[in-house]
């Protein structure tokens, strides 16, 4: 799909917020990026967390562009979407970074969330 196809359908205003987990287990917001476009799409499903097939219950899948600044490595996010919908903490369970084939950029980020 061309960039700006993908980026047309970029309707949802969401909220990324990267955590903290202090040694007791509790969480706590270290950075918030606010107002950023992207595509929340609701639907249960089973996804893979790890190579080692450890299945979990998925809500939605987040899609965000390229230039969101979520780092894929970091282990702790949280989403909030705010437009047209409200729904807050959405736990981010898994960070796909999706790749151009033909460039090897990034295109795009799908959030497997709960």
């Amino acid at each position: 799909m061309s960039l700006p196809a993908f980026k047309a359908l970029m309707t949802h205003t969401v909220n990324l917020r990267k955590l903290s987990r202090n040694v007791a287990g509790d969480f706590s917001t270290i950075s918030t990026t606010n107002g950023l476009k992207g595509f929340v799409q609701y639907d249960s499903s089973l996804v893979i967390k790890e190579k080692n097939e450890t299945f979990i219950h998925a809500s939605a899948i987040v899609f965000l562009q390229d230039n969101c600044g979520i780092d894929d490595n970091y282990p702790y996010w949280m989403i909030d979407e705010t437009s047209p919908h409200t729904k807050s903490n959405l736990e981010v369970l898994k960070v796909n970074r999706i790749d151009d084939p033909q460039t090897g950029d990034t295109h795009h980020f799908e959030l497997i969330c709960r």
